[in-house]
């Protein structure tokens, strides 16, 4: 079987589930392809669009959140599923399709329902397209779309705030998050001995995640440093030379300060294993990875789509989410000096109702597929 998983170039949100399934299903014996869905549709104009708007609004939260807001309703939906039958789209993907001949198609971006879905049936294609709602907690209102096959969301919060929108009950799915392999097969680790694998100290430990957006500051260590905290702050995620450069600067003026810089790393799981609590903006990636290794997040960047994390994090208290530095640095205070707090968020972690596996979610979406084909074949 060929399974082929769209992602759009807007943030690694959408690209690394695709790519975990797809890993995930070639190890059970069957092909995969992981490609950008505009360049699939022949539209590059398109793929360079998303990526270029989702830099520069993940640089402008204000912007992003307003911008989105007005734009995530069903009119929009609506206009999607019209352009993307008659724009060159339509052309371009039955182009890829002939030569191609999948089995099945995953979006795992929320604009897959209303260009791949009305595509695919304006064509009268023999393939099932199911969606993956990489936000977890919700799936943006302008992928609204009654005609997908499936909408696969990891979450009872986010299953819950779809239906509510009009989505159809036996169209939406919860199903396992699809961690990385680099994550759900790491052996497990105690904090201890992460830091002596990866060479920290052993003192508590934040893990800022800049992504791989590489989107942060040094606003939080100076805060960190000024007030004298002994603590141990690791940065890790893309950084560009300004940003290596201020964190140069910062070293200079507290040269005992323990600060680990290492950048963009593929053993991501170890660091997790590392820290009391990674900091970081609200993508799905790091904060459910953090969920799947029991570290507590603190969003401190809380955008337009992934505002239904507070919801989550408030409900389940296994984090928090504060934009302000100050008061960020006030929240980690209390749970650093507070031994109960942090035993009794390490038991709410063991009864939280969410499952991890990228190895289960393709068996899911095998079965589904047969499931689609027998439907088919009946009616035909």
């Amino acid at each position: 079987m060929l399974g082929v998983f769209l992602y759009v170039d807007a943030g690694k949100g959408h690209y690394v589930p695709a790519l975990a399934l797809a890993e995930k299903l070639k190890q059970q014996g069957h092909q995969a392809i992981v490609d950008d869905m505009f360049l699939v549709c022949n539209t590059p104009f398109w793929s360079s669009y998303c990526k270029k708007e989702w830099r520069f609004m993940l640089r402008h939260p204000r912007i992003e959140g307003a911008y989105h807001r007005i734009h995530d309703t069903k009119a929009m939906a609506t206009i999607f599923r019209f352009l993307a039958v008659h724009l060159p789209l339509k052309r371009g993907f039955h182009a890829w399709y002939t030569r191609t001949k999948p089995d099945f198609i995953v979006c795992t971006n929320f604009l897959g329902a209303n260009v791949i879905t009305p595509i695919v049936q304006k064509l009268e294609l023999p393939i099932p397209v199911f969606g993956y709602a990489a936000d977890v907690f919700n799936n943006p209102t302008a992928g609204f779309n009654r005609k997908l096959d499936l909408l696969y969301i990891s979450t009872f919060i986010g299953r819950d705030l779809l239906l509510a929108k009009g989505h159809p009950p036996d169209r939406v799915k919860v199903c396992p998050f699809p961690l990385k392999s680099s994550i759900e097969d790491l052996p497990k680790l105690t904090k201890q001995e992460a830091r002596s694998l990866l060479g920290l100290n052993d003192s508590f430990t934040i893990l800022q995640n800049f992504g791989g957006e590489g989107i942060g500051n040094t606003e939080f260590v100076y805060e960190v440093a000024k007030r004298g905290l002994p603590w141990q702050v690791v940065v890790v995620g893309k950084l560009t030379p300004l940003t290596k450069m201020r964190f140069s600067f910062f070293q200079r003026l507290y040269p005992t300060f323990s600060l680990h810089t290492p950048g963009f790393i593929p053993n991501i799981g170890e660091y997790i294993y590392a820290c009391d609590v990674q900091v970081g903006k609200a993508g799905a990636n790091a904060l459910m990875e953090s969920m799947a290794l029991s570290r507590p997040f603190l969003v401190s960047d809380l955008l337009f789509a992934a505002r239904d994390t507070t919801t989550f994090l408030n409900k389940y208290r296994v984090g928090w989410s504060e934009n302000k530095t100050k008061n960020q640095l006030d929240i980690l205070r209390s749970y650093s000096e507070d031994k109960e707090e942090q035993k009794a968020m390490e038991k709410r972690f063991a009864s939280l109702p969410l499952r991890f596996s990228s190895e289960a979610f393709v068996h899911d979406i095998l079965d589904e597929v047969t499931k689609w084909k027998s439907r088919h074949s009946n009616k035909s």
